[in-house]
């Protein structure tokens, strides 16, 4: 038997519901809108623009005739002019020689090194440049030099008896001295210089180019030991007393370079970049609040002028005032930094906009 409600009965149940289904309702809107309200800003957006200026192409004083090269310590190589054709490095070969032998034993500035005993085939070397007509130092058999005062002989009066000879004491033969140079020379980017039959340049088959023998200056340069030597005007050694720097070779070389090496001066610059408190951008909100972004200090660096200028910015999209960033410019070895700050405070959110954000 089925029994039959009147319908103002179930009217009754149903409207016994309803405040169920609001209060439900009520509920998930407050659990949404509290979900929203507290839910993390979202980032801002930001907005930098600097303007650097172009690089550009220097024009050197260049030789008229031969091949050259010009390099800067941090900078490299510069530019060159002419077939860069190896040719007999000459005397400059003493650099690498000095080079190698300060890689295989290294001295501090305060270290004369080993000492080492002139012998029989020392005076040899010794006479047979002297038939020759080289640039030589005075040696006896027996006599004792120090690594330190063999570099003086060889740096400053332009020894090639002691070249040989120290090669000689430090790598036991011209061989694997030329091995050990060339593997030197190939480690620093300089591959187009053959080591030939002696350790002085006096023979011409020691070999390069104006290119390559610019990266071994820029090798010497970063040597203390070889720049407090070429320092000195004069030094004394056992035997031959003292000798003084005989650098006309290099002299000649910088006095033909003369309008080469002004030039050089008139391609670097000094660039300003940013002045300090300049507006370089701005931060944007999701609710619509902005600031401008400033520099906290100028920024300025000096630059060869072929080298572009490049810009990196770091910035907290997350913070609402004072300092949110750095900018960083480089040009070649050189580089500058600044503090971004936004102008004034961003206003936050109103508690509308973080309650129905989308």
């Amino acid at each position: 038997m089925h029994v039959i409600e009147p319908p103002s009965r179930k009217a009754r149940r149903k409207r016994r519901h309803w405040p169920l289904y609001v209060g439900v309702g009520v509920g998930l809107i407050v659990a949404l809108g509290t979900v929203n309200y507290l839910w993390p800003l979202p980032a801002a957006r930001v907005s930098l623009n600097v303007h650097v200026p172009a690089a550009t192409q220097t024009h050197l004083a260049w030789p008229t005739s031969g091949q050259a090269a010009v390099a800067a310590d941090g900078y490299g190589i510069l530019g060159t002019s002419g077939d860069q054709t190896p040719l007999a490095t000459a005397s400059i070969a003493k650099v690498i020689t000095a080079l190698c032998v300060l890689q295989k034993a290294p001295l501090a500035l305060d270290q004369t090194g080993p000492a080492y005993t002139v012998d029989p085939t020392d005076v040899a070397l010794y006479k047979s440049y002297a038939d020759e007509g080289g640039s030589l130092v005075a040696v006896q058999s027996g006599e004792q030099m120090t690594e330190y005062q063999a570099l003086e002989a060889l740096m400053l009066p332009s020894a090639n008896n002691i070249a040989d000879s120290l090669v000689r004491w430090v790598f036991g033969s011209q061989a694997t001295y030329a091995s050990y140079a060339t593997t030197f020379l190939q480690q620093h980017g300089i591959n187009d210089t053959h080591i030939g039959t002696d350790a002085s340049g006096f023979d011409p088959s020691t070999t390069s180019t104006a290119s390559d023998l610019t990266r071994v200056g820029l090798l010497a340069q970063q040597s203390p030991i070889l720049m407090q030597i070429v320092g000195q005007k004069s030094a004394k050694l056992p035997v031959a007393n003292t000798v003084t720097n005989y650098n006309t070779i290099l002299e000649a070389a910088l006095n033909e370079s003369a309008q080469l090496a002004t030039s050089l001066g008139q391609g670097f610059q000094l660039v300003n970049v940013t002045g300090a408190g300049q507006t370089i951008g701005s931060m944007q909100t999701a609710w619509g609040a902005s600031a401008p972004i400033a520099t906290d200090s100028a920024t300025q660096l000096v630059r060869w002028e072929n080298n572009p200028i490049t810009e990196r910015y770091q910035t907290n999209t997350h913070l609402l005032s004072g300092a949110i960033g750095t900018l960083e410019v480089n040009a070649g070895p050189n580089n500058a930094s600044t503090t971004l700050r936004l102008s004034h405070p961003l206003v936050g959110p109103s508690f509308l906009w973080r309650l129905t954000r989308h």
